[in-house]
């Protein structure tokens, strides 16, 4: 599942045969806080097709995808991004930049009194890309399709059961679940026919504008559009996913002009494109969180206070600053300061980093060099612990650097780059991951923090298990008051924070390079949304 999260995508088109026609963009109505309930919202209105917009759609176009290429099907992993990323799948709901829920597939929706039946209206003109109408019927086939396969999407969504009536869906759930749209807005819940599968039992036929014609797993997948596509006809008649895995080949095949545009390339190439005549780029910052997790079941990283001597020693600063080119916020909260539960003052528990102070707080707790080599002993034992994370841009940097802070402090750290970490962290086989993940998937906390902080979570590498933290996410994931979902999710973070569970670094601004002439482009604060139905190049 980490390559998922390490995706390089390089959107490419064909020199000379991908053009932009004129189209007409679909207007969008915002949502209030969907955690109030019996409210309701109005979606977004088809666009209009113009005659240039069908001129558009005969031409050709190729993307290219990074290092991954992987199912469209939402229910692929329990972070299966490819298929909205690429235009594939599209769910329910969306969140725009202020990540607030926005009615995407739906006309309006509602929740009764007891905040457990939720009623939502779809849009009569949606389709499949097999031409099928996208129902009530067909939409709660796809979602109980997930939950069947998901325990990530079962957890969050909590459905009890789903009323099915032409265009009108009755979901009732197991409990008051205060975030369900949101929920929705999660990659997991896109809408996909389920009577459509492939040899391998995946369901990859969505709605969105372009439908998948082939699929080599981590090669490429050919996508051609959907002319059908209820918000107007795709700019790009085909499109090519792509896998390629040399960040710096990609950045000079950019510069060439073999590529059109390039997604996740590293932070040091961000100055080659940069108000540098011929290119662009779209940057916004994010709720991605690069941070460490400790391996509480062992016995180094399970004592708090070298955890603590750890934290002490990471320089968020300058991890920030220099080791992704100026592209990260230092922080010490899980959440990005703008959200009303992400200041950095408000886990006020965590120390500034102080190498002096790290080694104070080792020599404390018993850790000291008893035979003068350097490698500090505790108990008669040398201090070995081995740091694991992956490739995508930054963390091996992070790690990297961690491992020469810790060395500095006497501390014999090994440091290993894995394609991916999630099956040794499952395994408990690490003393710490440097990690990086979106903390805020669905625009609520709720489900980062039941998925990292609580007993048995999907992410909760640290293998934590409080009761007291156990009974404030569970409080969390039925409060439909916003202050006191805010209150309870800074409580949440307090309590993970207090005994360093694990240590947060720095937020990442993420950035798409292109050249001048593309369109329909643009990096997101959410970071699912990618190739739309307006993306080609002049």
């Amino acid at each position: 599942m980490k390559k998922l999260f390490a995706l390089l995508l390089a959107l490419v088109m064909i020199l000379g045969l991908a053009a932009c026609g004129s189209t007409t963009q679909p207007s969008t109505s915002d949502s209030s806080n969907t955690t109030k309930p019996a409210e309701q919202t109005e979606a977004q209105e088809p666009a209009q097709e113009t005659e240039a917009s069908s001129e558009a759609s005969t031409e050709r176009g190729t993307f290219v995808m990074g290092d991954y290429v992987g199912s469209a099907d939402p229910a692929a992993s329990a972070y299966s991004w490819v298929g909205i990323r690429v235009g594939v799948t599209e769910p329910l709901f969306k969140l725009d930049d202020n990540l607030n829920v926005v009615p995407h597939l739906v006309k309006e929706y509602s929740v009764t009194a007891d905040g457990l039946t939720w009623v939502i209206e779809l849009r009569d003109d949606v389709t499949f890309q097999n031409g099928k109408v996208m129902d009530a019927e067909a939409v709660k086939a796809s979602l109980e399709r997930t939950c069947e396969l998901q325990a990530r999407a079962a957890g969050e969504l909590k459905l009890a059961s789903i009323v099915a009536e032409g265009f009108t869906l009755r979901i009732s759930t197991t409990e008051p679940n205060p975030v369900l749209p949101n929920c929705m807005c999660d990659p997991y819940s896109c809408i996909v026919d389920v009577t459509e599968t492939g040899a391998d039992g995946s369901c990859q036929v969505g709605t969105g504008p372009f439908k998948l014609v082939e699929y080599v797993e981590n090669e490429r997948m050919e996508l051609d559009a959907y002319d059908g596509y209820w918000a107007g006809v795709p700019a790009s008649k085909h499109v090519t996913i792509r896998a390629i895995s040399d960040l710096d080949a990609s950045s000079l095949a950019l510069q060439k002009g073999e590529l059109d545009a390039c997604y996740g390339l590293s932070y040091d190439a961000r100055d080659l494109f940069d108000g540098v005549a011929g290119f662009k780029i779209s940057q916004a910052a994010t709720a991605r969180v690069y941070m460490c997790y400790f391996n509480l079941d062992h016995e180094l990283t399970g004592d708090p206070a070298f955890r603590e001597a750890v934290c002490v020693a990471i320089d968020r600063e300058g991890y920030a600053s220099v080791l992704v080119n100026g592209a990260g916020t230092p922080t010490k909260n899980t959440f990005p300061e703008s959200a009303s539960f992400g200041k950095d003052s408000a886990v006020s528990n965590v120390p500034d980093y102080d190498m002096e102070a790290a080694a104070q707080k080792l020599a404390e707790a018993g850790y000291v060099d008893t035979d003068g080599d350097g490698i500090l002993e505790k108990d008669g034992k040398k201090v070995e612990i081995q740091i694991i994370t992956y490739g995508r841009t930054g963390l091996p940097q992070s790690g990297q650097a961690l491992q020469s802070a810790l060395k500095q402090l006497g501390i014999d750290a090994s440091f290993e780059q894995l394609d991916g970490v999630d099956d040794r962290c499952n395994a408990g086989t690490f003393d710490i991951a440097v990690y990086a993940q979106v903390t805020l998937p669905t625009g609520d906390p709720y489900s980062y923090c039941m998925n990292n902080y609580k007993t048995g979570g999907t992410l909760n590498h640290s293998h934590i298990s409080d009761p007291e933290l156990d009974a404030l996410i569970d409080q969390l994931g039925c409060e439909f008051d916003t202050n006191k979902r805010s209150e309870l999710a800074t409580e949440i973070v307090q309590s993970v924070l207090a005994d360093y569970k694990v240590c947060n670094m720095y937020h990442l601004n993420m950035y798409m390079a292109m050249k001048e002439g593309v369109e329909g482009l643009t990096q997101s604060p959410v970071d699912y949304y990618h190739i739309t139905w307006e993306t080609c190049v002049k």
